[in-house]
């Protein structure tokens, strides 16, 4: 199973570093403020989560675990390696009215390094291996 991995692992980044070396992708956020909202906050967390809307495009999985207690799921696990690989660019906000408040809107435009990206992940298939 971890050579199965591996190799989809290798493909994936095969796939992605025959195209080029830094690629630049735009993710969105939105976080809606309340009267008590500091506007800082509210547009860092929007920037926040379109950090992770980049992250999910192109982001490689490494690890999955559950585990269950009693046919129950008791803990649910996902590692991927993605945020030490994310330059951020340009960061742009937009702010609307919204019947419930404010809603901040943030377009982040990122560079990711595919190298940096697929040296990364040899090293978690590595730790893997052990």
């Amino acid at each position: 199973m971890k050579n199965f991995l591996a190799t989809v692992f290798a493909l994936i980044l095969l796939t992605a570093t025959a195209h080029a070396q830094i690629q630049t992708y735009t993710g969105s956020g939105e976080y809606l403020m309340s009267e008590d909202t500091v506007v800082d906050f509210a547009k860092s967390r929007a920037a926040i989560e379109a950090e992770r809307n980049i992250l999910d495009q192109v982001c490689v999985y490494v690890k999955a675990q559950s585990s269950t207690i009693d046919n129950e799921l008791d803990n649910d696990e996902v590692i991927s390696i993605g945020a030490g690989i994310l330059y951020v660019t340009d960061t742009k906000y937009q702010m609307l009215d919204d019947a419930n408040g404010i809603l901040v809107k943030a377009t982040v435009t990122a560079e990711i390094d595919i190298d940096e990206l697929e040296t990364l992940l040899k090293q978690a298939i590595a730790e893997r291996q052990h």
